[in-house]
């Protein structure tokens, strides 16, 4: 009895079912040679996929074409510091786009530009280099896709008999959005591209189980939402292969260190695949982890055209960059603020930060941190009374005002004490269209106080 119970459980027990400690990626590859397994391969370049499964196919070990066998996260205890600095860590950027406009209006009728969202699109996710990783195209577009095989290697390989290997392999893109409006996040799944071999056609009964699985902060209501799978057999699936969840985060209390409400939400794409009988296992693995920023700042917002968000979602693992379309027409009125800034940053000799390579930028709001708004103010009304004494006019007569970089609103501007700033006279109209412009950007990205971000050019 005791004998056929231990042989009962040792055919129930699956691999992964059991918590172990960790073991390296090699040990374990290793010790699940012959057995099932589901690898991932990069949906960017379909005929290195292909000549990847066909080398499975003919009997190449998966350990040989460097692929991963399933991977599972699990569920940790974290904080908002840790899931703070992690965000910070990742150095990616991203461009902004920003919509085609041909003419603008000038001076105090200019108006930022009306903002845009710039999803990600199924084709163009499943063609990016960084897909297969996870890719954040923006703040508020991500994107995963990748080939899934699972695979008995037992078998595959040159043989008198020709059909001896079984496997089966699809394509998962996953894309999320997040919003600038509502601390909430949307991912929409596709599976299509089915493939199996000859001798596999059963296979198209297997069960595929897709969700999205999240992780929130241990001490806030976050993570609200479905993430049970959206299990149907592949046959279904090539019926209709879309799908679609939701989550969203409730905004903690207010408090000294967390004026703006701040959570995060670490989401990632589960996939499981069941075959169809009992030979075979079924086997479960995760795509990768993409952390999401909730807030509830009341300060993200600008006048026109009408844009109040007093809350927002962004994915948190880039570092965001304030493009100056430099050619645009819409963007004339503040050419010479443009050029200003970008002289100060590309000079010979320049150590102002805020252009990659050097230290980023950091936003200041003043309500928050008045003390060093009003000391950035004073060095810099310093400088420029030091500026005007040299020029030969009054500047103001002409209708100019002395403008800084960095920003007042960073903590990097003039009366970060170190020296590194710039003052130079421009026309009214440039200096105060860049500053809505400024402010319309810091609310169109989220910019909260405090957080990173790079100045760049598009010439």
């Amino acid at each position: 009895m005791a004998f056929a119970l231990t042989l009962v459980l040792s055919l129930l027990i699956t691999p992964g079912s059991i918590d172990a400690k960790p073991v390296s990626e090699a040990d374990r590859a290793k010790s699940l040679q012959g057995q099932p397994q589901m690898y991932f391969i990069p949906t960017s370049n379909p005929k290195e996929a292909d000549h990847v499964m066909q080398q499975l196919k003919d009997g190449k070990s998966p350990e040989a074409l460097n692929l991963i066998p399933a991977n599972k996260h699990h569920p940790r205890k974290q904080t908002l510091k840790q899931m703070e600095t992690e965000a910070a860590k990742n150095p990616q950027t991203y461009p902004v786009k920003i919509n085609p406009v041909t003419k603008a209006d000038d001076g105090d009728s200019w108006t930022p530009p009306p903002f845009h969202y710039d999803d990600i699109q199924f084709d163009e996710c499943v063609e990016n280099d960084n897909a297969s990783k996870g890719w954040i195209k923006n703040h508020y577009s991500y994107c995963w896709s990748n080939y899934v095989v699972y695979s008995d290697p037992a078998g595959c390989g040159p043989s008198w008999f020709p059909f001896g290997c079984d496997w089966v392999s699809f394509r998962l893109t996953v894309i999320g959005n997040s919003y600038n409006g509502t601390r909430a996040v949307s991912y929409n799944y596709k599976i299509d591209d089915i493939d199996m071999d000859l001798d596999s056609s059963g296979w198209i009964g297997s069960k595929v189980s897709v969700s999205t699985k999240c992780d929130g902060i241990s001490e806030t209501r976050d993570c609200i939402g479905d993430d049970s799978p959206d299990t149907r057999t592949l046959a279904q699936w090539q019926a209709d292969g879309e799908g679609s969840t939701y989550f969203d985060s409730d905004p903690p209390p207010i408090t000294a260190g967390n004026k703006d409400q701040v959570s995060f939400m670490d989401l990632w794409p589960r996939v499981t695949v069941d075959p169809p009988g009992s030979k075979y296992p079924p086997i479960t693995s995760d795509g990768s982890k993409e952390k999401v920023r909730t807030d509830s700042a009341d300060y993200l917002f600008v006048f026109k055209p009408f844009f109040y968000p007093k809350e927002g979602a962004i994915f948190a693992n880039a570092q965001p960059v304030f493009y100056y379309d430099m050619n645009n027409p819409y963007f004339s009125i503040m050419k010479e603020a443009f050029q200003h800034h970008k002289d100060a940053l590309t000079a010979p000799g320049s150590l102002i930060p805020g252009i990659k390579g050097r230290p980023p930028l950091t936003r200041l709001y003043p309500n928050y941190d008045p003390v060093q708004k009003r000391a950035n103010d004073n060095a810099k009304d310093r400088a420029c009374r030091e500026l005007r004494n040299t020029l030969p006019y009054d500047p103001s007569e002409r209708g100019y005002e002395c403008d800084e970089f960095p920003f007042a609103t960073t903590y990097e501007g003039a009366g970060a004490g170190d020296g590194r700033f710039s003052v130079r006279y421009i026309p009214r109209a440039a200096n105060n269209t860049h500053g809505r412009w400024l402010g319309a950007w810091y609310a169109y990205d989220r910019i909260l106080h405090k957080d990173q971000f790079y100045i760049d050019f598009k010439e």
